[in-house]
């Protein structure tokens, strides 16, 4: 690929972000209609989901993250033109799909002692343990549908997954409501019933794109993906290689929201309940830079596979410049809104209102600094340098923004809000230490390849 200017690889960038972001927004999207009717059953059942999303995360980040390797593999194949390796790789990756699903279905069905255990507020205990119950059902599915994601996007075909993800938020939202609330004829489950509907909505997802894929005409083009290879160790390898990294990396960010969020359920019910709120709407927010970097780490990757060391750099510089723009919207929003985002999850609730809208305020200072750090690990991901930036998360969220979050929130008269200024912390010390990783890699590919254009 020869180097384009600026403004091709803003359009670039932008066509394949756009389906990207859409698919995350839809994705995140389910969360939030689980919080939204959790909130409709009560605020100890909104407060119970928020603790067990948070468990479930865990399980997904991981999954996210391993199978997150497909697709700088398929990218820089795809840039090298080394068109008969891409199938056989994506084969490969079903062994690791399945011990996932595997993994997730077991974090999901024996959560119920770990959240005794560590103290979670006995009146949303039970709402958490029967959400996961629910949702561990599509533990394979979630691993299969992420690999299979990761090839297509991997090939710079991003609308395939956006159309399945905004397909199953639109059949999710009727079903769990009527599962979780007896409507429609069904019976009123509860928490339960929400994570039932996510895991059958999963499963709808991942046949559908799975039959889809195998009977599109570019993506046949490759040869089929859907078959079981024998294993081979290298390939196998290889991939752990990247996407272990890449897992640990996520966990260190996810997992510090996690803990917080379990954190918050030793607070308090009404602290948990206005956690999910705010991080319900941060999260939303994080979609959009999100969507960009798995477009920078598709860019990235065609560039470095067609060793053009200038594609690279302008493909990273395109992706970070848009960010600052989207985030500085999203802070405006959660800074001027954060009320109403409130009563939208819980009408019902208005001591929730000062609780949520202080940690909205935190939520809005730290989006500049969440979308850089994103969209910086999401180049490097490009280029399948994930060793180095998973020790970068591990200091920034662990070494810094853990220790700062719980200090001032167990040590001063902060209290809660102090856990959302840890965030503060670990994500501004990701920025800055992954954009400088960034850089170096830039020096170093300018000395290993010769620039084009």
């Amino acid at each position: 690929m020869s180097s384009a200017p600026y403004p091709q690889h803003l359009r670039e960038t932008l066509r394949l972000a756009g389906p990207l972001i859409v698919a995350q927004l839809a994705a995140m999207g389910m969360n939030v209609a689980d919080s939204i009717i959790a909130g409709r059953i009560s605020g100890q059942a909104l407060g119970g989901v928020a603790v067990g999303a948070a468990v479930y995360s865990f399980a997904l980040l991981l999954t996210l993250g391993t199978l997150g390797a497909m697709t700088p593999t398929v990218a820089q194949l795809f840039g090298a033109r080394r068109l008969d390796e891409i199938a056989p790789r994506v084969r490969q990756g079903w062994w690791i799909a399945m011990g996932l699903g595997l993994v997730v279905m077991a974090v999901c069905f024996s959560a119920g002692p770990f959240l005794r255990a560590i103290g979670i507020d006995p009146t949303i205990q039970p709402h958490a343990a029967d959400f996961l119950k629910g949702v561990g059902f599509g533990g394979p599915a979630l691993a299969a549908f992420f690999l299979l994601r990761g090839f297509s996007d991997g090939l710079g075909r991003s609308k395939p997954g956006m159309v399945a993800s905004v397909l199953s938020l639109a059949a999710l939202i009727p079903l769990a409501w009527g599962m979780s609330l007896g409507r429609f004829g069904l019976p009123a489950l509860g928490t339960f019933g929400l994570g039932l509907a996510t895991a059958i909505v999963l499963w709808g997802q991942a046949i559908g794109f799975a039959i889809y894929l195998s009977r599109a005409r570019y993506f046949r083009n490759f040869g089929p993906v859907l078959g079981l290879d024998r294993p081979d160790p290298v390939a196998l390898k290889q991939l752990l290689g990247i996407g272990l990294p890449m897992a640990f990396a996520w966990q260190m960010e996810g997992g510090l929201f996690i803990t917080v969020a379990l954190l918050m359920g030793r607070i308090g019910g009404d602290w948990a309940a206005a956690h999910q709120i705010a991080v319900n709407a941060a999260s939303l927010a994080f979609m959009i830079p999100l969507g960009l970097s798995q477009a920078v780490t598709v860019r990235v990757g065609h560039a470095r596979g067609a060793g053009d060391s200038t594609g690279v750099k302008r493909a990273g510089f395109t992706g970070l410049g848009l960010t600052l723009g989207t985030q500085l919207l999203s802070a405006t929003v959660m800074f001027t809104a954060a009320a109403t985002i409130t009563r939208l999850y819980a009408p019902n609730s208005p001591e929730l209102i000062p609780l949520a809208v202080q940690l909205l305020f935190l939520a809005g200072i730290f989006q500049l600094s969440d979308g850089i750090q994103v969209v910086a690990a999401g180049a490097l991901r490009g280029l399948k340098d994930t060793q180095l930036p998973m020790v970068i998360t591990a200091i920034a969220y662990w070494g810094i923004g853990f220790p700062l979050a719980w200090w001032l929130a167990f040590h001063t008269p902060l209290g809660a809000p102090g856990l959302w200024v840890g965030f503060i912390g670990g994500l501004s010390t990701a920025a800055i230490l992954l954009n400088w990783r960034f850089a170096v890699m830039l020096r170093r590919l300018g000395r290993e390849l010769r620039p084009t254009g």
